[in-house]
Parts: structure tokens; sequence; C-alpha cells
């Protein structure tokens, strides 16, 4: 296998598509060497970080990078970012298989893996990712895991981590590390990485398969006790069989006798509760009725019907004074030409006329406004409030005389007692005396004093007996003052309507009385006038006069109707605020009745939930007995003679009965089947799982010894190439390989730990001891299960070659010097590259790309390394990055890497086999 061809796209400065063809075998033998070359910063390790990043690279640092977009081309000046890194690695496998056709295995027991080795002459690892995050493996168009892959590089001899990709600093710091970092770098140095993935993978079953061992054996002995409880269990069914079935006719009787009882009540009750919820809504149809009659007699605006009318009578009033005003003016003109003419008694008989006319006109104004007064209602409403505070006051009173002779009945609190009680009569008699003052704020200011001279006279004689009645005294006592000054302002206000309409009365009389004399005064007048004759002369004026006084007598038609349909409306707004009142005492009536039904209707409710507690309390039972409630009201009716008291004792004996025998369930057969088929199920279980575990142990047996076989012989090897390739490197000088063993470390510190051991737990407990809390038993299962485990986890620690390290020593010629650390920096990239070489020849890799490896080193040794890999070429593919003449003499391919302005690296080619030719 070798790498035929690279394809790289949006990976790092390589932001176009560009492909790097390698030969196959040159002369028949080699596969060649490839030289990519170029000036600093074109992008030539870039060429190195695209193979290791398609092997499968993660660490972000081994790629250069802080995160994982930084692999995409980021864009420059002249060219956009990319969203895309794509690098495909075209490995070419014929040669596999035609190997595998010459010589075919048995493909039923082949994992896909090693299908796609044997059988694909082209292997294509594609590896992509996103700008977004998301990323892909692909495996000859399939897309794939990472183990995947990581499974196919180990099956090919590829070390992605080590010697497949060596870029620049890595030759160097392969010395720095520990001795146990260099193991990780030999298992895959000598071709045991797959066995050591596979090895791994069993002890994880393994590890899985003991846990799973552990937890059936504990259900074992676990269901063990309760298969052993069901047998016996399964012998005492037939025993309950008569005793259930005497407690289930007990039952059946004690039941419907007690659900027939309470059900009756319930029914008396509810029926007493329709009753009444049947009267209830009559009441609440007849209140809704009459708050919907009061509603609409409410809806009737009369104030808006007399704001019509009075704007009219404005108006006919307005007209009316303008013709007095005419009138008077002809009036005036008549008078002086009857002055004129010597008849100055028409001329004073006429003024006067007029004059008693006005004041006819304002005294029936005033009158009939005296008439239409609201005084009496008024009178009555005040009357009647009056008389509901005097109820008041008289109910408050003798609450608060039974509140004093509620106190305690001894020697002492007698004596307090009487003592109070006299301090309330004291107060209520100074509240009578205060009733007669006429000044309201004087009867405010004195009993507010009362009030602080009845409290404290009162506290002075409260004891612990009796203390719990203070506040209710003080509470009364305020509640009497409040309803007194409520009393004295509607006395005053009473005093103050019936005052008023006696002074309205008084007017009444006078008005009426002056109204007679004016009529009798304008009766002489018109007398008086008809007897006299007019002069010739005033004819005209006095038809003006009598044609402007019909019309102010028609005016006074309109007036005098208004007036009356104003006074109508008047009287029906007080007649609608009487029947508004009606309404609302009925009303009140009402709500009285409705809340006296609610207080029974609420009575009722308690006494039925009380018996619907009761009956559910009887289901609830009915149900936890087991028994259907409809087969208990379906049941028979027992004997009449049958005592609730001695059947449930009944019951509770044949329970005790039951209860003595054990609580079996009827499922417990079902449970016994159950239960053996789980055992029996879970000892084949276990019978598998020994044989998984016996297998797992026998493969990782033979990986342990394939792995260590193939190590020692594979680490001699590059033991040996080591020194050999040394020497030429340095010219002479000796170099040396050595493994370091776990054992040989930890055997001082074993010895140690025992010494401690021994010494501060001489009694401890062993490994054996039951756990607290277990059985011997499942102690025994659980002790065994963790000796497996710790056997795993030393198999873990302890890996197939026993190794801890790997250890280097480098003597160049002419030196003492034994470790690394003391080479130059020179020494240490030879005495690196030397180990790379062995390695190499002792178990190459189908292909090394080698990043600027030769450096640090002078042209002698550029030669001499440049010769190494040509040698080497027949065994591995080398792709070389590199500045050194000699490297690129040997190359058959030379690839030159360039930058353009735009920061993309593209590609030049020469074959220089051909050029040669």
């Amino acid at each position: 296998m070798y790498l035929e061809k690279l394809e790289i796209q949006g990976f790092k400065s390589f932001a176009n598509k560009n492909k790097l063809i390698f030969p196959g075998l040159v002369d028949g033998e080699k596969r060649g060497l490839t030289a990519i070359v170029g000036p600093n910063g074109s992008g030539k390790s870039n060429v190195a970080d695209s193979v290791r990043w398609a092997l499968g690279e993660q660490s972000l640092k081994t790629l250069r990078g802080k995160k994982s977009e930084d692999v995409i081309f980021s864009g420059s000046d002249q060219k956009n970012q990319l969203g895309l890194a794509e690098v495909s690695l075209h490995l070419n496998n014929s040669a596999a298989v035609k190997r595998g056709e010459d010589s075919p295995q048995a493909v039923e027991t082949e994992s896909d893996l090693d299908q796609i080795l044997r059988s694909s002459p082209e292997i294509v690892i594609t590896r992509r990712l996103y700008r977004s995050g998301e990323s892909e493996y692909i495996l000859n168009n399939s897309r794939a895991r990472l183990s995947d892959i990581q499974m196919l590089l180990a099956k090919a001899n590829f070390g992605q981590k080590t010697y497949s990709v060596i870029g620049q600093g890595m030759v160097e710091n392969f010395l720095n590390t520990s001795a146990a970092e260099r193991k990780d770098f030999f298992d895959e140095a000598t071709g045991v990485k797959q066995f050591q993935i596979k090895r791994d993978a069993s002890l994880n079953k393994l590890e899985s398969s003991y846990e799973n061992l552990e937890q059936a054996d504990m259900l074992l002995l676990e269901i063990k006790p309760r298969l052993r409880s069901l047998t016996r269990q399964v012998e005492k069914l037939n025993k309950r069989s008569q005793l259930e079935n005497e407690l289930r006719t007990s039952q059946l009787n004690y039941y419907h006798k007690s659900w027939e009882e309470i059900s009756g009540k319930l029914d008396d009750l509810n029926g007493q509760y329709l009753e009444r919820e049947k009267i209830k809504l009559d009441k609440d149809k007849k209140f809704t009725k009459l708050n919907d009659e009061l509603n609409k007699i409410k809806s009737t605006d009369y104030n808006q019907a007399i704001g019509e009318l009075k704007p009219r009578l404005l108006e006919l009033n307005n007209a009316k004074n303008s013709l007095l005003k005419q009138l008077a003016k002809i009036q005036a003109e008549l008078e002086v030409n009857w002055e004129a003419q010597g008849q100055f008694d028409l001329s004073w008989l006429s003024g006067k006329q007029g004059e008693l006319t006005a004041e006819l006109e304002k005294n029936d104004h005033e009158l009939s406004v005296l008439k239409n007064d609201r005084g009496r209602e008024k009178e009555k409403e005040l009357a009647d409030e009056l008389a509901r505070l005097d109820k008041a006051m008289a109910a408050a009173q003798a609450e608060l005389k039974s509140a004093g002779d509620a106190l305690p009945k001894n020697r002492r609190a007698e004596k307090t007692r009487r003592e109070i009680n006299q301090i309330i009569l004291d107060f209520l008699k100074r509240l009578e005396e205060l009733g007669a003052l006429e000044d309201l704020n004087e009867l405010k200011t004195r009993l507010s004093a009362a009030r602080e001279e009845f409290k404290d006279e009162i506290s002075d004689l409260l004891t612990e007996e009796n203390a719990a009645k203070l506040e209710t005294i003080k509470d009364l006592q305020a509640k009497i003052i409040d309803l007194n000054e409520a009393r004295r302002n509607a006395t005053d206000e009473l005093n103050a309507c019936r005052l008023e309409l006696s002074g309205k009365n008084e007017r009444q009389k006078i008005l009426a009385e002056k109204k007679r004399q004016i009529e009798n005064d304008l009766n002489d007048i018109k007398n008086k006038l008809s007897q006299k004759t007019a002069p010739d002369k005033s004819g005209d004026a006095s038809q003006a006069k009598s044609e402007l006084n019909s019309k102010i007598s028609a005016l006074d038609k309109q007036i005098l109707a208004l007036e009356a349909e104003l006074a109508e409306l008047n009287k029906a707004g007080d007649e609608e605020k009487s029947v508004i009142f009606a309404h609302q005492k009925n009303l009140q009536n009402l709500q009285t009745e409705i809340t006296a039904l609610n207080g029974e209707l609420s009575a009722i409710k308690i006494n039925a939930a009380r018996e619907e507690t009761r009956l559910e309390d009887l289901e609830n039972n009915i149900r936890q007995a087991g028994l259907d409630l409809g087969e208990i009201k379906k049941h028979a009716a027992p004997a009449d003679d049958l005592e609730p008291e001695k059947a449930l004792k009944r019951i509770n004996d044949l329970k005790n009965q039951l209860e003595m025998i054990g609580g079996i369930d009827p499922e417990t057969e079902k449970e016994y089947r159950e239960t053996k088929e789980r055992y029996d199920f879970l000892s084949a279980q276990t019978d598998d799982l020994d044989k998984a575990i016996k297998s797992l142990e026998e493969i990782i047996y033979e990986l342990d010894l394939n792995i260590k076989n193939r190590f020692d012989a594979e680490f001699k090897i590059i033991s040996e190439k080591f020194n050999d390739y040394f020497k030429i490197l340095f010219n002479g000088g000796s170099s040396k390989i050595f493994k370091i063993m776990i054992a040989d470390l930890e055997k001082e510190e074993e010895a140690k730990a025992a010494a401690k051991a021994a010494e501060t737990a001489p009694n401890g407990q062993s490994n054996g001891q039951m756990s607290a809390g277990l059985t011997a038993a499942e102690a025994s299962v659980k002790n065994a299960t963790e000796d497996k485990l710790k056997k795993i986890k030393f198999l873990r620690k302890y890996n197939a070659v026993g190794l801890a390290g790997i250890e280097i020593q480098a003597t160049p010629p002419g030196k003492k010097i034994q470790s690394v650390a003391m080479l130059s920096g020179g020494e240490r990239a030879l005495t690196a590259i030397a180990l790379i070489c062995a390695i190499i020849s002792a178990n190459p890799s189908p292909f090394v790309v080698l990043d600027e490896v030769d450096a640090a080193l002078d042209e002698a040794n550029s030669e001499r390394l440049a010769k190494i890999l040509d040698d080497l070429s027949h065994k591995t593919q080398f792709i070389v990055i590199t500045h050194n003449r000699a490297s690129m003499r040997r190359a058959s391919v030379l690839y030159g890497v360039t930058m353009g302005t735009d920061g993309v690296s593209q590609l030049l080619s020469v074959k220089l086999d051909e050029i040669k030719k």
C-alpha cells in the first residue's frame, strides 16, 4: 500500500483544489521519494498538516491552531474566506488485493475493515469540516466513525500520532518525552497497536461481563428466598377459601343494611332541601320581579320631562311680559289722553286695575309653589328613621345590660358585677339627660367626656376573670353613643322640617286671604270702569288695548296649562318615590325571608353532607373490602333481626383469622410460576456469561502472547537498526534502547506497602470479609467480583508486555556521555533521526511524511540522511518537505509551493526521473 494521490481543498492556505500525485514503484523496486520545496511561509508544512488531519489528528496544537475552524481557509485581502475544508488520501492497495486473491481467507470471519483491506484496490479516506462546526469522515464514499478510521490505519501499520507524519520540532521533542510516553510510540512502531485496541475492547467487554454476572448472581440470591416463600404460600391458598366465603356473605349483609339506612336519611334530607329550595326559588322570582319593576319605575325620568317644559314656560312668560309692556305703553297713552280731556278717574282706575292684576298673578304663583312642596313626605321619612334609631338604641342598651349580667358569680366577681351594672345604669341615665341638650357641638363634647369617664371607671373594676367582657362592653358603649348622636341629628332635622312646614302653612293662609281681597278690588274697579264711557278719541287705543288683553289672556291660559302639567309631573314624581319606597320595603322583607330560607338550606346541607360523608366512608370501606357497590345494592335484604354491632364483630373475627393464616395473594401461584421461570432464565444467563468470560479471557491471553512476542521481536530489530543508523550518521559511536518494566519499578514500593500494612493493620479485615448490610452469600459474590475487577485493573495497568517505558542511551564517537539530555542540538536531531529510520526499516509504514526534519543538519549529515532515505525507499514511500539540496537530488518528483498576493498556496511539479532520462 502506498499514497497515490493527495487532494486538498479549503485547508489552511490551499483555498483552491490541489492534487499531489505521488509515484509508485521506481525501477521496479523503489517506491520513490517526493520532495516538496518552497520559500518560507509559502504553505509547505500545510501539506504535512493536511495528511495528519486526514489521518484523524485531534490535537489543535499539533495542527498549529487554537480552534477547529482554524484549518479552514480564513480569507485574505483579495479572496473571501471559505466555509469548508476537505482533504482526501487515495491509497493504492492493489498489491494487498492481489495477495488476498492468491491466499483467500474465510470471508464470513472477516470484519468490514478487514474486507476493505483485502478486497479494495483503492482506499480513499476523506475528512471534511464545515465552518458551522459539523465534521465527517468518509471511507470509500461511505460515512465512517473516527474509531473505524483509526482501526483501519492500525491494521495497515499507520501511526498517525508517531512516525507516519513527522513534523517540525517533533524529532527533537521525541527525545524530550518521558519514558512512559515513548511506550505509546513503540506500540505503533512495533505494529501491535491494532492488537492493543482489540485487547482494550476485550477488557471492556470482560469488565462489563463481570458486572453483569455479579448482578445476575445477586438477583438469583434475592429470588431464592422468595421462591421458597411462594412455595409455602401456595399450600395455604385452599385453607382460606371457606373463611373468605363466610366473610364475604357477612360483609354483604352488614354493608347492605348500613347502606340502606344512610341512603334513607339522605333521601329524606334531599326531599326537605328540594321543598325549601322550591319555596326559595318562588321568593327569588318575586324578588327579581319586584326588583325589575323598581328598576323600571326608576327608569322613568320625570326630571327630563320637567326640564323640557320649563323652557317653554319661560318663553311664554317672556312673550307675556312683552305684551304687558305694550299694554302698559298703550295704557299710559290712554291715561294721558284721559287726563288731557279731564277724565282723571278713568286714568286712575285703569292704572289700579293693572297693578292689582300683576299682584294677583304674583300671589297665585307663590301659592302654587307652596302647594307643590314635598315637605310632608320628607317629614314622614325622618319620622321613620327616628323610630328605627329608637328601636336600635333600645336593643343596644339591653345587650349592654346583658353583658354586665354575664360576669362570673363568685363573691368578688359578684360584687364587681354589681358595681359594673351600676356604672352602666348611671351611664345610660346620663345619656338620657344629655338628650335634652339643644346645642349639637356641646352634646358631642359631653358625650365624649362621659365615654372616657365610663372607660376609666369600668377598667378599674375588671379582673382576670371578667377581662374577656371588656371589648364587648366597649363596643356596645361606642355603638350606643353613635346611635344617640345619630338620633339627636335626626330629631333636630325632623324639628326643623316641621317648623318649616308650619311656616309654609301659615303663608298659604295669608296668600289665600290676600287673593280674595285682590279679586274683590278688581271686581269693584271693573264695575266702575264699565259704568263710565271712554272718549271717542281714544277708540283706537282702546281697541289695541283690548286686542293685547285678548293675547295676554290666551298666553295666561297656555301658561296655566303648562304650570298644571308641571304640577302633575311633580306630583307623579312624588308618587313614584312613594312606590319606590314601598317596593324597597317589600324587597327588604323578601330578602329577610330568603336569608332565613338560606339558613335552613345550609343546615340541611350540613346534615346531608354529614350523611354523605358517612355514605362515602361506607363506600370506601366497601371498596377496601374488595366488594362491588352495585352488588351491595342488589344484595337480598338480610333478616330484620340483623344486629350491626354483632355482624361487624363477626367480620373482624373472620379478618383476624385470615390475618393469622397470612395475607396470601390469589395470584401467588402465577407469581410462583413467573418467579421460577425468571430463576431458570437467570441461571441460563449466568452460564452464558461464564462461557463468554472464559472466551474473553482466552482471547486476552492470546492477544497478550501475540503482542509480547511481536513487540519483543520488533523491539530487538529496532534496537539493532538504531545502533546501525546511529553509527552511519555519527561515523561511529554506539546507541542503545532498553525497556523499563513495571514490575522492576514497583518491587520496592510493594515491599514498603506490605511492611506498612503489616504494621498498621495486624488484625485487619480480609478481602473476603462480609460487607456491611449484606448476607454471607451476597458478600461472597461481591468479593469474588471485586477480585475479578482488580484483575482487570491489573491487566490494564500491567499491559501485555509489562512495559513501563522506553529509555534511550546514545554515545557519540569520542565521548563518554550516555544520557540524551547531555547531547547537543545537532546530536539530538541525528539520534532521533537514527531511531526513526530504524523503526521505518523494521516496521515500515505505507508512507512517511518528513516535514523539514533535516533543518538542523549540516551538509554532510544531510547527505547521509538522504542516502539512508534512498536506501529505505524500497520499503516505504517518503514525502519530504525540505530546503536541502541533497534531499532534492534524491527525489523522483519535485513539487514547488508558492504563494501569490492573494495569500493562496499554489503547486508546481517536476518529474526528475523523466528529466534524467
